[in-house]
């Protein structure tokens, strides 16, 4: 039996032309994709954070200022050296903390000898002033001024003779042992107004909070959110979270932006939002992180100042230029227009052809 023909009439239609449709980062993945990079920052921060200080100690200046520090610290008696801790030092309550082989009567009575010997030496106070010194101490023993006042405790009463201070025979060793633990926090204030200490403790902190942090934390910055996109991820600028996400960037002409568009987003991000925010309690990274929030487009600062748009690319690519765009768009449009498509309808199947030739 001949295979009937079946004319199938082509009628030129004009194609309508191929829409690009973008929508705005889901706020759940564009969140999700923030956390992931945050935590890839804070693991390589920590990395960089161990090598800045391990080459910092080593400076003439550190070395010096924390030197001093310890000298201080241990000739105040309310430290011990110990050079398996972090700062080579450990507390005399930490020091005689073991009540097996220091049993509170006996840290008592070790702590009561450091105190003594630190409010009584003129490294330390103005043995001169007669309001200096151990009458700082006895202070915090007995009167309105005594550790535990607020409570009604009184750790300490006068002898017989009224001339020397004992422990209250009505507490225990270690209810005892609780003033010792509040009279070291005084002991450490005054520690810390000593001369040489502040310098030294100075010098230390801002190495540490003013250099080695923020430069670690920038570092990291810039090895997610700039060079990651620089190198990995150009079309659409994608950090490693947005990548994983199916995230990307825009610019207002609905392509991915260009270098020097991108590099002015960085610029506002890592000066503004970064750096500024560590020394204003982070204040301008509130501020954007509110405005991709509630902002319709989900625009953050940087994305504002810069005009580019976070999108979702799950399902539509991101071209890297208007030329390729164009490009794609009117091949696109050529495939829709032409007519000389073969349709699975226009003929049976091959396994009804079989049957038909073997009637």
């Amino acid at each position: 039996m001949p295979l009937e023909s079946k004319a199938v009439a082509a009628t030129a239609v004009a194609p309508e032309p191929v829409k690009l449709e973008y929508y705005k980062a889901p706020f759940g993945r564009r969140l999700f994709a923030l956390i992931f990079d945050i935590l890839c920052m804070g693991a390589v921060s920590l990395g960089f954070f161990s090598g800045a200080r391990a080459i910092v100690e080593n400076s003439p200046t550190y070395v010096s200022a924390f030197n001093t520090y310890v000298k201080i610290s241990t000739d105040s008696g309310l430290y011990f050296y110990n050079e398996t801790t972090k700062d080579n030092l450990v507390t005399i309550l930490e020091y005689y903390s073991d009540t097996t082989t220091y049993p509170y009567a006996k840290q008592n009575e070790l702590d009561e000898t450091a105190f003594t010997a630190f409010y009584q030496n003129s490294a330390f106070f103005d043995q001169s002033d007669a309001a200096s010194g151990i009458a700082l101490y006895n202070a915090q023993k007995i009167g309105e001024t005594r550790i535990g006042v607020g409570s009604g405790l009184s750790y300490f009463l006068y002898d017989d003779s009224h001339t020397k201070l004992v422990a209250n025979p009505s507490y225990s060793d270690e209810t005892m042992h609780a003033f010792y633990q509040s009279a070291f926090d005084k002991a450490v204030q005054y520690l810390n107004n000593a001369d040489g200490y502040i310098e030294a403790t100075k010098t230390l902190s801002t190495t540490i909070n003013f250099i080695i942090i923020p430069c670690s934390v920038a570092l990291s910055v810039i090895l997610f959110e700039f060079l990651v996109p620089l190198i990995f991820f150009r079309r659409g600028w994608k950090t490693f979270g947005m990548a994983l996400l199916k995230l990307g960037l825009l610019n207002g002409c609905a392509v991915s932006p260009g270098f020097k568009t991108f590099l002015i987003r960085f610029l506002w991000m890592f000066f503004i939002e970064v750096i500024l925010s560590m020394v204003s309690f982070g204040i301008p990274l509130i501020i954007s992180f509110s405005l991709w929030v509630f902002r319709k487009d989900g625009q953050a600062f940087h994305d504002y100042m810069a005009g580019t748009y976070m999108v979702d690319c799950s399902e539509q690519s991101i071209y890297r230029s208007k030329g390729e765009r164009d490009a794609l768009l009117k091949k696109a449009e050529a495939m829709e227009a032409r007519t000389d498509l073969i349709f699975e309808e226009d003929h049976k199947p091959q396994k009804d052809l079989d049957s038909q030739d073997k009637k």
